[in-house]
This record gives C-alpha cells, sequence and structure tokens, in this order.
C-alpha cells in the first residue's frame, strides 16, 4: 500500500490537505484517484490508514481513519558524523534511516572538507523522510544543524548514554564486543576521510568516547557509519 509523510500538525482532524510534493507523488507518479487507500505517518511514530477523497491542481484531500502507534527502533541511535564530500553523506542518511538511527549530527573537525548549511541539512531531512517511507519506518530521524566538533561531543557528554569512537588510529575492542551490554541509547562518533586529529581524539575521550573497531580494515567514511549503526542495532535485538 502507498505510504507518505504527513507532518503532524497537519493530522489533527478527520481529514487533511496535502501538498503539492504529495501531489506529485501520489498522482503524477503512482497515478492513485479519488477512493484510493494509503498510509500516512507523521514521523513521531503514528501510522493511520487514509484515502483520497480529492484531488486539485497541486493538491490532494484525503480522509483519515484508524490509527496506530509503530514501536521506535530498539535502541536510541544518535550518529555523530563528519559530511563527507559529494553525494556520499545523502547515503549516510538514506542508510542509516532504514537501519534505524535517530539521529544525525553533521560535525566539523581539523580536517572535515564539508561545512554544511541550512540548504544541505533540509535536503537531508527530505532525503530520511523518503527513507522512513520506503523502509516502513513511522518515525523520521532528525537532521541536526551542522556543528563544531567540540560543541557536538559536549552535547553528548551532556546527553548521557554509551558513547563510542570509531577511530582508525586505535584497534580498540571491537563495536560488537564493546556493545554487548545492549545498550538503549548509544552515540557513534564517525570522523572525516582524513580520520581525526590526535587532540581531537583526546576531546572526545574527555567528553566519554572510547575507542571502538570496527574490524582490521580501514573503511571509508560512509560504510564506517552505515556499518556501525548496523552493528549496534543488531546489538540491541533491532534487526532480529
Amino acid at each position: 500500500m502507498p505510504r507518505i509523510f504527513v507532518p503532524p500538525e497537519k493530522l489533527q482532524g478527520a481529514r487533511a490537505t496535502l501538498d503539492v510534493a504529495a501531489h506529485r507523488h501520489l498522482i503524477k507518479v503512482l497515478r492513485l484517484a479519488p477512493g484510493a487507500a494509503l498510509q500516512v505517518f507523521d514521523g513521531k511514530g503514528t501510522e493511520i490508514e487514509a484515502r483520497i477523497e480529492a484531488v486539485g491542481k497541486a493538491s490532494v484531500d484525503i480522509a483519515l481513519g484508524e490509527q496506530r502507534h509503530i514501536p521506535a527502533p530498539a535502541c536510541a541511535i544518535t550518529l555523530l558524523v563528519s559530511p563527507p564530500r559529494g553525494e556520499r553523506m545523502d547515503l549516510i542518511v538514506q542508510k542509516t534511516t532504514e537501519l534505524g538511527v535517530g539521529r544525525i549530527v553533521p560535525v566539523v573537525g581539523e580536517r572535515g572538507m564539508v561545512k554544511p548549511g541550512p540548504h544541505q541539512r533540509r535536503r537531508w531531512q527530505t532525503i530520511a523522510e523518503e527513507a522512513a517511507r520506503q523502509s516502513g519506518r513511522a518515525d523520521v530521524p532528525e537532521i541536526g544543524d551542522g556543528m563544531a566538533l567540540a560543541s557536538g561531543l559536549a552535547q553528548a557528554a551532556a546527553a548521557g548514554g554509551s558513547r563510542f569512537l570509531l577511530w582508525e588510529g586505535e584497534h580498540g575492542p571491537s563495536l560488537p564486543r564493546a556493545l554487548a551490554s545492549r545498550p538503549r541509547a548509544v552515540v557513534l562518533l564517525v570522523g572525516p576521510e582524513g580520520g581525526f586529529a590526535v587532540g581531537e581524539v583526546a576531546l572526545a575521550r574527555a567528553a566519554g568516547f572510547a575507542s571502538a573497531g570496527l574490524g582490521p580494515r580501514i573503511l571509508r567514511s560512509e560504510t564506517a557509519a552505515i556499518v556501525a549503526v548496523a552493528l549496534a542495532q543488531a546489538a540491541a535485538g533491532g534487526l532480529g
């Protein structure tokens, strides 16, 4: 059945009017007509049965029906990642959303090649919404504002939970072993293409991040981010 994301503020009554983007997807792409059934999710964990009532030139009116709450992923995962160049950050957002990441925070350190602005954040949030739709999630990860690495570390330390630094310069315990206690909240820190500076590693450790490895090979940053989120989700039973 077709699924579509609709912000919760638009889902307060028995009916809702969807915007031009929804019109393009439902009517132009999927060729749905009045009477067609679909599922709506609000990005906060609620899924709603719906039916198209009317189609305008750039809008769609739907009637809302039965609601149900979809449980959140087993582990609350926050990914702090230095955005790689090109479209590889798009890939990180898409695939980690499919795997159940809860929040993605772009951080910029000494060797960061990309300094994200509001335009990139909006783009990545849209990619997360689409990945949530495709993968059957009823919640959508939050894409945080780009910030300095030190600020991201401070936020993570204040929030608590288990915190792990994925750093090729030190082969500590493997991430699966580090996650053996099955923590319910995890922060994963993945560095830039050039790796972390030594001083940044010390800063992360001071913020409570423990080093953890992903095996003997050096992975590209996007591969490391996707693998780390998958391992955290698997350790919590979220892929079982």
